[in-house]
């Protein structure tokens, strides 16, 4: 093996896990879920103690958005719309 054999494997696999940690990091972006513009607040705490219960995690913005991450939108939608 010459030397650089030798260092294209750790080199493809440094790449190749660098890029699955990229991707991992677009899933845990947080998304408005809730608008402020289209809850009362009444409303709004439902939709929180909803996510609250079912283990989702979330955040209010300074508008009062409901913020979940990407990879939770399909299970809040499927259990508290």
């Amino acid at each position: 093996m010459n030397k650089k054999e030798l260092f294209f494997i750790p080199l493809v696999t440094l790449v190749t896990l660098m890029s699955l940690g990229a991707c991992a990091d677009e899933a845990s972006e947080f998304i408005i879920y809730g608008n402020h513009e289209n809850m009362s607040e009444t409303s709004r705490d439902y939709l929180i103690n909803c996510l609250d219960d079912r283990g989702i995690e979330f955040k209010l913005d300074a508008q009062m958005n409901i913020l979940i991450q990407e990879r939770d939108h399909d299970m809040a939608v499927a259990s508290c719309s």
